[in-house]
C-alpha cells in the first residue's frame, strides 16, 4: 500500500486504485482505435495479433494485479471498491488472453470483424486537412496490411501447434476473407472529394503510395492468408469435428472463455443443465401462447405456420427498419416510469454493410462517438423472404432501448466513472445479460400484449437458452455437431437452416463462450433484482434499482453485487447481501 502521512489509508487506497484505472486506460488508449474513435482522437495506428503483442498486454496487466495485490489488508471502499473490482477482473482476463494466444481463433467471421470495421470507424470517416494527415493515413493503410499479416502468422503458428481451424467453418471463413479482401483494398482508397483540401501533389503522392501498398502489401497479405487455410496439408488436417474439447489443451481454454466471457465461476456442465431446464419451461409457455392464438396443433406444425405467415416478413429493408421504429414508439413514453435518467444520445437503426450479412446471423450495436453521435442498431437485410421478424420486438428492447444503448450510452455519458469504465466494455455477461434482463422488462411494461410479439420473445429467450446447451455441448465434446444441430433445430422457432448453420459455426468454430453471455447474464440480473426486492419488500423502487446498476457501468458480476448492496443498502447495517442467480433461475 503506499503510505501518505497526511490522509488515512483510505484515501491512498483510493488515489492508488485511481492511479493504476489511469494507467491501463492510458496503455489501451494508445492501442485500441475504438476507445480512440469513440473519444474523437485521431487514430495513430492499428493493432495486430501477434504474439508479442499479446504477451506485451498480460505483462502490463500482471503489473496491475500486482499493484492490486500491494493494498491489500486495505480493502477499498465506496466507487473505489467499484473501480478495484473492474480493474481486478479486466487484468485476469488479460492473463488469461496471454496464457492462451495460440488456442484462440482469429481468422474465423466473427473474429475478423474488426477488419470491416475500421473501414466505417478509422478509414472513410478520415479527415484530410494538412501533408500531416496524407502522411498518417498512409501509416494506417501499412498497418492494416500488417494487421492482417499477423493474423496469417498466428494462423502459421497455430497450425505449427497443431491448431487448425475446423474443417466446416472454412468454406465461411474463405468468404469473409475473399470479401474482406475486396472491401480493404475499397476502403482504404480515398476518393477525390475528400482529398480537395490538400496540395495538387500531396494528393497525387496519396494516391499513388496507397495504390503500392494495396498492391504491394495488403492485398499479398490477404492472399497469403487465404493461400494458408486453403492449403491442401491444412484442409487434411483440420478437424472434421467441430469444438474447443478437439484441441490439445482445448478443455482447458474453453474453460476459460467461459469464465471471462460470463464474469462467473459457474461451471459449463452447469450451464449446459441449466439451458436444458429453461428450454423445458419456456417451451410450455410457447404451447401457452399458441393455444391464445387459436392453434390446437403440435409446435412443428405452427412453426411450419410461422415460416408462411405474411406478417413475419418483410419485403424491403425499409420494411424492416419501419417494423422496429414501430415497437420502439411504443415504448418511448414509458421509459420516464422505469428510469430514473435516459441517455442523452439519440438512437437508430441502419443496414450492416452487405459485405457482412452472408457469414453473420444477425447484426451489431454501434454505439454512439464523438464522430457519430448516434447509437444505431446494425440490422441484417439479408434473404428478407427466409428472415422471420417474429423476435422483431425482442431484438430491438435489446439492442437498443432499454438494452445496449441505454448501457453504454449511459457509461459514455457518466463523468463521475474514471475513463477506463467509462469506455471499455470489458464484461460480456454484464452486456449481454443487461440487455436481455431489459428486454423482458418489456413483459412488465406490457410491450408483448399482442401473442405474436409474446410468442416471439419467449422464442428469442429460448433461442438463448439453447445456446447454454449448444454451446457447451459442442465445445466440451458432448455433442455432435448434428446433435447440437438437431437440438437447435427443436428449439428455434423463426429460424432458417442456414442462420442454424451459421450459429452451430459461430459457438463451436469462432466464438467458443460467447453466446453463454446472454441467458447467463440475464439470469445474473434476475437474481440480483429478485434479491433486492426481498430485502426491501414494498419500498423497492424500480428505478433506483436501476439507476444503481447503470450509473456503475459495465462491472463484473461480483463487483456489482457489492455495488448493490453497498448502494441500496448502506456500508453497513446491511440486511441481505445480493446473490447470484440459484441453481434453476430463470
Amino acid at each position: 500500500m503506499v503510505i501518505n502521512p497526511g490522509g488515512s489509508p483510505d484515501d491512498s487506497t483510493t488515489r492508488e486504485i485511481d492511479r493504476l484505472a489511469a494507467s491501463y486506460w492510458d496503455f489501451l488508449l494508445a492501442r485500441e482505435p475504438s476507445l480512440r474513435t469513440r473519444r474523437g482522437l485521431p487514430v495513430e495506428s492499428l493493432p495486430g495479433v501477434s504474439a508479442a503483442e499479446t504477451d506485451e498486454r498480460a505483462r502490463f496487466a500482471a503489473g496491475v494485479l500486482s499493484g492490486l495485490g500491494a493494498l491489500r489488508p486495505a480493502e477499498p471502499s465506496g466507487p473505489a471498491a467499484d473501480t478495484a473490482g473492474f480493474l481486478r477482473a479486466l487484468a485476469e482476463q488479460e492473463v488469461e488472453a496471454g496464457r492462451y494466444h495460440w488456442l484462440t481463433p482469429t481468422a474465423t467471421p466473427y473474429q475478423l470483424f474488426r477488419i470491416q470495421q475500421y473501414g466505417d470507424t478509422v478509414f472513410r470517416p478520415f479527415r484530410f486537412e494538412h501533408r500531416a494527415d496524407a502522411d498518417r493515413y498512409v501509416t494506417l493503410v501499412r498497418d492494416l496490411a500488417r494487421c492482417v499479416a499477423t493474423i496469417g502468422d498466428k494462423v502459421a503458428g497455430q497450425a505449427a501447434r497443431g491448431f487448425r481451424i475446423h474443417a466446416p467453418a472454412l468454406t465461411g471463413v474463405h468468404t469473409t476473407l475473399t470479401r474482406l479482401r475486396e472491401s480493404a483494398a475499397r476502403y482504404v482508397r480515398a476518393d477525390a472529394g475528400r482529398l480537395t483540401r490538400l496540395g495538387v501533389a500531396s494528393r497525387g503522392h496519396l494516391r499513388d503510395t496507397v495504390e503500392r501498398l494495396v498492391a504491394t502489401e495488403l492485398e499479398p497479405a490477404f492472399d497469403r492468408l487465404v493461400a494458408l487455410v486453403c492449403d491442401p496439408f491444412y484442409l487434411r488436417r483440420a478437424p472434421r469435428a467441430v469444438g474447443w474439447a478437439r484441441y490439445p489443451e482445448g478443455e482447458a481454454a474453453y474453460r476459460a472463455f467461459v469464465r471471462t466471457y460470463t464474469s462467473g465461476d459457474t461451471p459449463p456442465e452447469r450451464l449446459h443443465e441449466l439451458g436444458r431446464e429453461h428450454c423445458r419451461e419456456l417451451g410450455e409457455r410457447m404451447r401457452q401462447v399458441r393455444h391464445r392464438l387459436g392453434f390446437a396443433g403440435t409446435e412443428a406444425e405452427f412453426h411450419q405456420r410461422l415460416a408462411t405467415e405474411p406478417r413475419l416478413y418483410a419485403a424491403t429493408p425499409e420494411e424492416v427498419e419501419a417494423r422496429y421504429r414501430g415497437h420502439l414508439d411504443r415504448l418511448t413514453p414509458l421509459l420516464p416510469r422505469w428510469f430514473a435518467v435516459l441517455p442523452r444520445a439519440p438512437y437508430a437503426v441502419a443496414r450492416l454493410d452487405p459485405a457482412l450479412e452472408g457469414s453473420m446471423t444477425f447484426g451489431y450495436y454501434e454505439p454512439p462517438t464523438a464522430t457519430q453521435p448516434v447509437g444505431r442498431y446494425r440490422y441484417n437485410a439479408s434473404d428478407l423472404a427466409h428472415r422471420s421478424l417474429l423476435g422483431a420486438a425482442a431484438l430491438i428492447y435489446h439492442e437498443l432501448s432499454p438494452g445496449h444503448h441505454f448501457h453504454l450510452a449511459r457509461q459514455a455519458e457518466n463523468t463521475a466513472l474514471p475513463d477506463l469504465r467509462r469506455e471499455l466494455v470489458a464484461f460480456s455477461g454484464f452486456e449481454e445479460g443487461w440487455a436481455e434482463y431489459a428486454a423482458g422488462l418489456a413483459w412488465e411494461m406490457g410491450l408483448y400484449d399482442d401473442p405474436w410479439d409474446a410468442y416471439g420473445r419467449l422464442a428469442h429467450e429460448r433461442f438463448t437458452a439453447q445456446r447454454l446447451v449448444v454451446d457447451t455441448g459442442l465445445n466440451l465434446g458432448t455433442m455432435t455437431l448434428e446433435e447440437a444441430r438437431t437440438f437447435m433445430r427443436a428449439h428455434a422457432a423463426a429460424e432458417s437452416e442456414g442462420q442454424i448453420t451459421t450459429e452451430l459455426l459461430r459457438y463451436a468454430t469462432d466464438l467458443p463462450g460467447q453466446a453463454l453471455t446472454y441467458r447467463a447474464g440475464h439470469a445474473e440480473f434476475t437474481a440480483l433484482r429478485a434479491a433486492c426486492e426481498r430485502d426491501a419488500g414494498a419500498a423497492f423502487d424500480v428505478r433506483a434499482f436501476h439507476e444503481t446498476v447503470l450509473a456503475g457501468g459495465t462491472l463484473p458480476f461480483p463487483a456489482l453485487r457489492r455495488r448493490m448492496e453497498r448502494e441500496l443498502h448502506g456500508e453497513s447495517g446491511r440486511r441481505q447481501r445480493p446473490q447470484g442467480p440459484p441453481e434453476g433461475d430463470g
